[in-house]
């Protein structure tokens, strides 16, 4: 049997995670029985899945009916999913699902999750950064690491994503002297009226990279956050310091061996040449780099590239679905 599951929070990544959850949903190994969102009406929330520009459900029949949302496949089937517009504390549905998602940002210290862990809840799945969750795992890289104990789960970040796993299978294959990361991060479309200049902002990779892995820290590590008005998707720059020289042709070779077959298999991948960021909208991968930009000086490896930061809900359904065959 699926594992039951609800979502609180149907903002962007409850969005996303909505659609990419109902995309593959008889691969699954849970299913979204229910949504809550404390700001958004049910009516909104329609409309927000009718007209939304980036996430687009037109493959399915959607409907209102009573108080459910419902989807109605190509092929019949049906999915009804109970939505709810409560404050957190008043969500109806609590101690119901076996796995609820929280997805509103606004939940992210262990103290504040604990009132979903009634009933049949078994565990809640933190979609941002938590710096106190019972583990974080991110998957690709650790989420081989859980265990039944651990109910309180965050599943790192889109920029956790996407460095971690990649400079993890990069200092196991040559040994990482220092490394920093170059982030230029699009922003929300309602949000673009109050923000119309550039902004350098802390990033969670900062800290959540020396807590995840064990070779970066304070003295190696830097990461520079730009938020841009645009929203559109979001571009990486890597930079790693090998102990040793390598060819760039033997990493490009190492990593399309790992992208197509290896560690790394559907969590990043190569386009032969920069075709812009807009084509990668999004993408099931958490990175995409560029074959063509990647260079190797003076031991330093750059790695420039993609990601659709709105869409790292790829890699929290993979994290969710591994929990669930596991339980």
């Amino acid at each position: 049997m699926c594992i039951s599951a609800g979502i609180n929070g149907f903002g962007r990544f409850g969005l996303h995670l909505l659609k990419y959850w109902l995309d593959r949903n008889e691969d699954s190994n849970f299913t979204i029985h229910y949504i809550n969102d404390s700001v958004l009406s049910l009516e909104t929330a329609y409309n927000h899945i009718i007209h939304d520009k980036a996430v687009i459900f037109n493959k399915y029949k959607v409907e209102i009916s009573g108080s459910s949302l419902v989807f109605l496949e190509p092929n019949g089937a049906v999915h009804r999913i109970e939505y709810t517009n409560f404050v957190k504390e008043e969500i109806p549905w609590l101690g119901q699902p076996t796995y609820i998602f929280e997805c509103s940002g606004k939940n992210t210290a262990k103290a504040d999750c604990d009132i979903y862990l009634q009933g049949d809840t078994k565990r809640l799945i933190i979609s941002a950064t938590s710096w106190d969750p019972d583990i974080t795992l991110v998957y690709g890289f650790n989420h081989h690491e859980y265990e039944k104990s651990q109910r309180i789960i965050s599943y790192g970040s889109c920029t956790v994503n996407a460095y971690v796993p990649l400079a993890n299978y990069l200092h196991q294959k040559y040994g990482i002297v220092d490394s920093d990361v170059n982030v230029i991060h699009n922003i929300q479309e309602y949000r673009l009226a109050e923000n119309n200049t550039l902004i350098r902002k802390f990033c969670t990779l900062e800290k959540s990279g020396p807590n995840l892995l064990g070779f970066v820290g304070e003295h190696n590590f830097k990461v520079n956050y730009t938020v841009v008005p645009y929203t559109g998707v979001s571009i990486l720059d890597f930079r790693f310091l090998f102990n040793e020289d390598v060819a760039v042709e033997k990493v490009i070779e190492d990593l399309d061996k790992a992208f197509s077959q290896g560690d790394l298999k559907n969590l990043y991948v190569f386009d032969e040449v920069d075709i812009g960021p807009e084509i990668h909208k999004c993408t099931t991968f958490s990175a995409v780099f560029n074959k063509e930009n990647v260079k190797i000086i003076n031991k330093n490896l750059y790695l420039h590239g993609y990601f659709d930061n709105e869409n790292s809900v790829n890699r929290y359904f993979d994290l969710v679905h591994y929990l669930a065959s596991h339980e």
